[in-house]
C-alpha cells in the first residue's frame, strides 16, 4: 500500500514539476517577445532620427555650405566648388539596433 501511495507522489511530483517548467517557459517567451518588440520601436526612433540628421546634413552640404563660401570664389573656383558640393550624396544611415 505505501508503495503504490510513494509512487502517486512520485508522479504527482513529476507532473507538478512539468507544470511548473512549461510556466517558466510561457514566462520566459512572453518577456523575450516584449524585448523584440521594445527594440523594434527603439529601432524605428532610431532610423526617424537618422534618416532627419542625413536630410539636413545633404541640406547643408548642397545649400547652405555654397552659399556660405559664394563670396570666398570666383568664377570658376565658385562654380566647381557649388557642383562639388550639390553632388554630395545624402549620407546612408541605418539603425544599428536590429
Amino acid at each position: 500500500m505505501q508503495v503504490l501511495l510513494r509512487d502517486e507522489e512520485e508522479r504527482a511530483l513529476a507532473l507538478l514539476l512539468e507544470s511548473q517548467k512549461a510556466q517558466e517557459r510561457v514566462a520566459i517567451q512572453a518577456l523575450v517577445t516584449i524585448n523584440k518588440t521594445s527594440l523594434q520601436a527603439r529601432s524605428t526612433q532610431v532610423q526617424t532620427s537618422l534618416t532627419k540628421q542625413a536630410e539636413k546634413m545633404k541640406n547643408f552640404a548642397g545649400n547652405t555650405l555654397p552659399s556660405d563660401l559664394e563670396g570666398g570664389f570666383k568664377g570658376r573656383a565658385a562654380d566647381a566648388a557649388k557642383d562639388y558640393l550639390f553632388a554630395v550624396p545624402q549620407p546612408d544611415s541605418t539603425s544599428p539596433i536590429k
